[in-house]
């Protein structure tokens, strides 16, 4: 599975885990508006998670995971405007999104609760586009009342919709890179998905990650402490070029699988 550090003031990836290989799924998309509905997880030690997506349309509206957490999603003309994730049933943060006059997200910011372990920090992400298929991203930590405390800047850099790269600018200490494959992404026809993917960078964010592609391998790598993982994917696709099941590999070596059923 992907092991991702936990930056609580910067963009950070969540956990993913993956479960068995499978060509036998019939549960196969048809047309272009597919949804994913449920994945089968299944990591390195054996142990099982099923996560079902439920939406309104293409809106994604629950993340729901059999442990117990879940993250839902709220939209306000065809914005998404709020996200909430549960641990135990219990509301461990919220993030509330403004937009700019181009609809895109001017900024979002995340609140933390007491189920959290980090209750009452607040980080606001305020962000610039630039000319250069380059999104600059401004975190500012403070409280609930105000957030003017600059702890990071990063940079984020797309290819078309997909994210390629999420580096820390402040002293170049921390850096994300991805690739993609050339087929249809699992969350493609997702309503909004390009902010979905924003918010996935979260710690307790659902893992939403490729916009139109899927993930083929994910490097993390940091000077202090001097770090690098790479994780690879190999995935089996339908006659729709969706892909069905995938293996993950971590530092070349089997790390687990996962499951794929859509609507």
């Amino acid at each position: 599975m992907i092991q991702k550090s936990t930056l609580l003031f910067a963009l950070c990836m969540v956990l993913f885990s993956c479960s068995s290989e499978s060509t036998d799924n019939t549960n196969e998309p048809t047309n272009d508006s597919t949804l994913l509905k449920k994945t089968i997880e299944t990591d390195s030690d054996g142990e099982k998670l099923t996560t079902n997506y439920t939406y309104d349309g293409n809106k994604l509206t629950n993340v729901i995971y059999d442990d117990g957490s879940k993250n839902t999603y709220t939209y306000e003309n065809d914005k998404l405007i709020r996200e909430d994730q549960f641990l135990e049933g219990e509301l461990a943060a919220y993030i509330t999104l403004e937009y700019n006059a181009d609809k895109k997200v001017a900024s979002f910011t995340e609140f933390w609760l007491e189920p959290s372990g980090i209750e009452g920090l607040v980080y606001k992400h305020v962000l610039t586009y630039n000319n250069d298929n380059t999104i600059t991203n401004k975190v500012y930590r403070g409280d609930i009342n105000s957030q003017t405390d600059l702890s990071v800047t990063q940079t984020i850099t797309l290819d078309g919709k997909n994210i390629t790269e999420i580096k820390d600018d402040n002293a170049g200490e921390y850096k994300l890179l991805y690739s993609y494959d050339n087929s249809n992404g699992i969350f493609k026809n997702i309503h909004a998905i390009e902010v979905l993917n924003l918010l996935s960078q979260n710690e307790f964010g659902a893992y939403i990650n490729g916009n139109s592609n899927n993930v083929t391998s994910f490097i993390e790598s940091s000077t202090s402490p001097n770090e690098f993982n790479k994780e690879t994917f190999e995935y089996t696709y339908n006659n729709s070029g969706y892909p069905i099941a995938a293996k993950s590999y971590f530092d070349g070596e089997l790390d687990g699988s996962i499951e794929y059923f859509y609507e």
